[in-house]
């Protein structure tokens, strides 16, 4: 009967030890998936992150390339317009050195302007 008893006793002790690890595993794997989703969200917060500075930065070099073409554009336009023709040779123009000088040194203050600009909103964006 003794045997019975304590056959009784060891059994309900190890089904009570079974059933309280079950519960540890289960919190276990509980933290573990809250972990896991937190890993993915903050996944996921990085990309975005890293999506909107690729954009930011796209739109930046968009910019100063656009600004640099405009400047481009500005230097051929005053030398077109200060152009003189040849003498004797219609239809050939030549461009006196003085106004090649001026129309390079405008341009290299339009890109120093355009990198300053560049430079000021990449400063202020992060």
């Amino acid at each position: 009967m003794l045997k019975k008893v304590i056959a009784v006793v060891l059994i309900v002790l190890s089904a009570g030890a079974w059933f309280y690890l079950d519960h540890l595993n289960k919190q276990e794997q509980m933290l573990a998936e809250q972990a896991r989703q937190e890993m993915i969200q903050a996944r996921a917060e990085a990309a975005a992150r890293a999506a909107a500075r690729a954009q930011f930065e796209a739109g930046l070099t968009e910019t100063l390339s656009s600004c640099k073409v405009n400047a481009d554009l500005a230097k051929e336009a005053f030398l077109t317009a200060n152009r003189k023709p040849v003498k004797r040779k219609p239809g050939e123009f030549t461009i006196p050195e003085e106004v090649v000088a001026q129309a390079d040194a405008t341009l290299e203050s339009a890109y120093a302007e355009c990198q300053h600009a560049h430079d000021t909103q990449f400063a202020q964006g992060y």
